[in-house]
């Protein structure tokens, strides 16, 4: 997958990112979606708000980190911001996802349902071995990437890079992960100590476990976009989100991306204290 080992460290950055959804199905044996809340006949201004169908549940916390190791590079007479991209889940239950049956996605695809956990002594800890009671729901689709050799969760993460003041917009609306522990994270849980998730085949199970990062280099397929004209000296603000379709559940939706401001001239780029 060329992704860095465990144990060496890289903060990443995230933008913008849209995930193709594909058709949802049965769910797995292992659990059940819950069933909607039967319909009252109670007064809409009166009626009871919905229960939490998740709640109790070990749920995951996607965060993408800072864009490291910025760089500018020169192809076929252009300009290339590159950089490194991590993925961390500081939630409370790991990311996973588990490959299903081969229709209902595009073509050379793969269905998937993300896996959630339940938390048997209600702690908020996640032990791989105790809370084992687990639940499926769709959860989009994956690829046989062929830059990387192995299969991919679709569009995982987005980037986006802007000018503020402009109309200056580049994006990369589908980056593809496979989804491994590659390093700690630098803010998480600390329960699973040691990585568990690291095979990307068609038949695996992909993840990120609580508390750990999956990193992409610098130097990786995809970890570019193309810089536009005009762009030199300015201020300009780099994106990295993870799951921007919304297609995983998430205990926290509202921190998966983050933005740098940067300032390019020629093959030089820095990062700013702020602007952004």
């Amino acid at each position: 997958m060329g992704v860095l080992p465990p144990g060496r460290a890289g903060a990443v950055i995230v933008l913008v990112a849209v995930l193709t959804a594909c058709d949802g199905g049965t769910t797995g044996p292992e659990g059940a979606d819950p069933p909607s809340p039967a319909s009252s006949s109670t007064p809409a201004e009166t009626a009871s708000p919905r229960a939490d169908p998740y709640a109790g549940w070990l749920l995951p916390n996607l965060r993408s980190l800072a864009a490291t190791d910025l760089q500018v590079e020169r192809a076929g007479g252009r300009r290339r911001l590159r950089f490194a991209a991590s993925l961390a889940n500081v939630g409370d239950g790991p990311l996973a996802v588990v490959p299903g049956e081969r229709s209902g996605c595009p073509r050379r695809q793969i269905r998937v349902r993300q896996v959630v956990r339940l938390d048997a002594d209600g702690d908020g800890t996640f032990r791989r071995r105790r809370d084992v009671e687990q639940r499926r729901r769709p959860g989009g689709c994956m690829l046989d990437h062929p830059g990387h050799d192995h299969w991919h969760f679709d569009a995982m993460a987005a980037y986006t890079l802007t000018v503020p003041g402009t109309s200056t917009r580049v994006s990369r609306d589908k980056v593809s992960f496979c989804l491994r522990d590659n390093t700690r994270a630098p803010d998480g849980p600390r329960s699973v100590r040691r990585a568990y998730f690291g095979e990307c085949t068609a038949e695996s199970p992909q993840g990120i476990s609580p508390g750990w990062v999956d990193v992409y280099r610098a130097d990786l397929d995809g970890q570019w976009l193309r810089l536009p004209p005009g762009i030199d000296g300015r201020l300009a603000c780099l994106t990295l989100a993870a799951d921007p379709a919304d297609l995983l559940l998430e205990g926290d939706e509202t921190d998966n991306a983050t933005t740098i401001p940067i300032r390019i001239d020629g093959t030089r780029v820095r990062r700013l204290p702020d602007g952004c």
